[in-house]
Formats: structure tokens, sequence, C-alpha cells
């Protein structure tokens, strides 16, 4: 089967399926003999008995049976690998060989699979046809985020959102979210020029375990950014953590470096400074459900200054946060560049904690961008308000999590689906075809 980079080095079949229908055609009717119409036309004599006698699949196509499935068989095939791939029970290039197999022993389609499974041959050809699909490095994703991500729940935390949007009026100036994630002093260099051949290719870093400092961010549906706040870890505060920082940031230590109650009070006090929240004038925060985002002081400092909290659903926030959706991918590669900058300016030395504002402020100016803001926003229909906006292919993840052996048996759950999808395709190709 012919593939990516492929380059055909034989004649055969040349001739065209026109001048082979012709030349079929005389056969057919008795103006020429096989001998005759191959000499005239170069069709060899086999391929012309071949198509005589129905022996192809598809006319033109080389080969005793040229695609072994019909166009309606590859493009169920498609649709289901695809349906799989959203559930996150995607298959792999060998699982799709052995479907292909069980499909065509099931049918009694001729074919020459060998082994229990098609050919590479056959892989790279299907591949070909169905442009649609490709190889893909997939995605960890934990079980209790596909359970998390359910339908209903969603649903019940829009509806939540809704009533606030309408009873508050709220405008786009007035909702923000807010959120955290880590940096460290020890980046992951970039791909970089070398020898082909060479077995090892290194790049300096700053060391080979580095202390994390903590990012604290918000930001508002219509692009605006409020001042964050920088964790260390550390049991004393010092004035120099904060040199090179975004201006109006402010700092805070806790033996972990990660953000807790305490320090969470004080970035709400510094949030309400920043967008001058009061009762007359209310704002509305989205957050996680973090512990340190829940206490009571927080919540009774929120209510006293017209902030109105809404929790986003457990295990949701990779499809629903703003902040992770739109501004943390590119905060952490921008952050990654200006640490190679660093070392490649600084040969010799190591980044302490000390530079980490700085390098921090850097990548800051460069993501912070209303755009990113705003697309954040959109993205999960928060702003403009538009719930359609989460499709229902993005909750089939939690659809198949109802068979208590998905949680306690994965191959088998995967075996599960592949032999259910196996029969769903050949029904809805027997469908296709009695109605045709």
């Amino acid at each position: 089967m012919p593939y990516k980079g492929h380059r055909r080095k034989s004649t055969r079949g040349d001739y065209g399926l026109s001048v082979l229908q012709e030349a079929v055609a005389k056969v057919q009717n008795g103006e020429l003999s096989k001998k005759k119409a191959e000499k005239i036309y170069g069709v060899p004599r086999r391929t012309l008995s071949r198509h005589i006698k129905g022996e192809v699949r598809k006319p033109g196509n080389l080969g005793r049976f040229g695609c072994i499935f019909s166009t309606e068989f590859e493009e169920a095939i498609v649709m289901h690998a695809v349906k799989l791939q959203r559930m996150l029970f995607g298959l792999s290039t060998m699982d799709l060989r052995k479907l292909a197999f069980d499909i065509a022993e099931n049918q009694k389609i001729p074919n020459s699979f060998k082994n229990g499974m098609a050919g590479k041959g056959w892989l790279r050809g299907f591949m070909v046809r169905n442009p649609d699909l490709c190889i893909r490095s997939p995605e960890p994703t934990s079980l209790s985020r596909a359970v998390g991500f359910n339908r209903p729940r969603v649903d019940a935390f829009y509806k939540l959102y809704q009533e606030q949007l309408v009873s508050n009026n709220f405008t786009p100036d007035r909702i923000f979210n807010v959120d955290e994630t880590g940096l460290t002093a020890v980046h992951k260099p970039g791909r970089i020029l070398a020898k082909k051949g060479d077995k090892q290719v290194g790049k300096i870093t700053s060391a080979e375990k580095g202390e994390t400092m903590t990012v604290l961010m918000a930001m508002s549906a219509s692009g605006i950014y409020v001042p964050p706040m920088l964790i260390f870890k550390r049991r004393r505060m010092n004035d120099l953590l904060l040199r090179g920082s975004p201006a109006g940031t402010i700092a805070g230590c806790s033996q972990n470096g990660w953000v807790d109650s305490d320090l969470f009070l004080k970035w709400m006090q510094h949030f309400i400074d920043c967008v001058k929240a009061t009762q007359a004038h209310k704002v509305l925060l989205i957050l996680d459900g973090h512990c340190s985002h829940k206490s009571l002081d927080v919540i009774d400092l929120a209510r006293a200054n017209g902030v109105v909290i809404i929790c986003l659903p457990p295990h949701t926030t990779h499809r629903m946060q703003p902040l992770d959706l739109t501004v943390f991918g590119p905060l952490k590669k921008y952050y990654n560049r200006e640490c190679e900058h660093w070392m490649l300016s600084n040969p010799g030395k190591r980044i302490t904690v000390f530079d980490q504002a700085g390098l921090f402020g850097s990548a800051y100016i460069k993501t912070a961008t209303m755009d990113k803001a705003v697309n954040g926003f959109r993205s999960p229909g928060l702003w403009p308000y538009d719930p359609d906006q989460l499709k229902d292919d993005e909750f089939l993840p939690s659809m198949v999590t109802d068979e208590p052996a998905a949680y306690s048996n994965g191959s088998l759950a995967s075996g599960r689906l592949i032999k259910h999808l196996l029969f769903l395709i050949i029904t809805f190709c027997l469908v296709v075809a009695s109605s045709e």
C-alpha cells in the first residue's frame, strides 16, 4: 500500500482506468481477443481476465481484490475510532489492525491478513485514504477527571452561574478567575542542534532539582489582570525576592512553597483592594475547590466586601478554568525560555530563588495579554454566557465509567469497548448495504 514519502518505481497501471475499461469492453463484446487487447492497449491479459470475471473490488485497482474494505466500512471504522479517542479509550495501531482482521473474518471478506491482524501495508494505505485520522501521543488523563467531567454536574454549575449573572448584572470587567501554578528554578531545556548519531545530547540547567515558586494569578473576562502573588518556600520574607517582578506584585512564604488558607486570605484582601469591590459594586470570583480557598475567614472577608464566590465542579478545571485554558501554558513556555536565556548570559551560575521573580516578570509581560483573558472565558462559555460551547463529545469519557470493570481492569474495559464497537461497525455497514 502507498504511504507518505513513497516513491512509485513500477509502471504497472500506467495505462489508466479509461483505457482499461475500453479494453475490457472490447474483449467482452468479442471485438478483440485478450492477446490483441494486450498489444493494443498495454493491459496485461491477467488483468483483463480479473476484471471480466469480477475478481476486483473496485475497477482500476491493482491487485486481485484492491482495497479490502468498502468505503462505507472504512468510514464506519474512522467514525468509531474517533469516538473511542474522545472517550479516552483510543485505539493504538495494533488495536486497529486487529479490529480490521476481526471485521474481515466476521463478514467473510476475502483478505490477505495473517497472524490475527491486518498488515502494516494495509495500515499505511488506510491512513492515506482517511486523512482525518493521525497518530498522536495521548496525554495521560486520570479516571477521576474522566468521571468528574460529566454533563449533570456541569449543567448544575452553569445554572448557578447564570443565576448570579442575572441577579447581580455582572459585566465582563467584574467577572474574575483566580488560580495558582508552580514555577521551578530548574527549567526544561528546549530542542537544540546536535550531531546526528550522538547517543546522548545534553544542555546545562541550573540544578537537578529545584524549589517551586507558586504564582497566584487572577484575570477578568474583559482582559484585566490583578497583580500576582508569589509564594516562596522559606520562613521569612526578603524584599529582594520580588526584584524584577511585575508592578504591584505581593509575596508570601510557606513551609512547602504552596498556597495555604492564611496566604489566600492575604491575596483576597489584595484582590479586593485592586478591583475596588464593595457591597454596592460586587464582583464575581470563579475558583476551584482547593481547601485553601474555602476557609471561613476567606468567605467572611469576601461576603463583607461584595465578592461573590462560585466554585468550579471537581475535576473540571482542565476544560472550564480560563487561566488553565489560555494563560498558564504560555506562561510556563515563556518562563522556561527566559531561564534558558539567563543560563546562556550567566555561564557558570545557578538560578536562585532571588532570580525567579525577575524571570517570571519577563514571562508575565509576554503572557498577560487581553486576548488570552477574553479567549479563556469564551472557550468554556463563561463570557459571553454560552454553555453550548461544551459539546456532547467532550462528556464521552464519563459515559464509559459506569461499568465496575473500568475501575478495576482498564484492559478489560478497553477490550469490551472494542468488541462493542466491532458489533456497531458491522451493524452500521450492513444497514448501509441493505439501503443501497
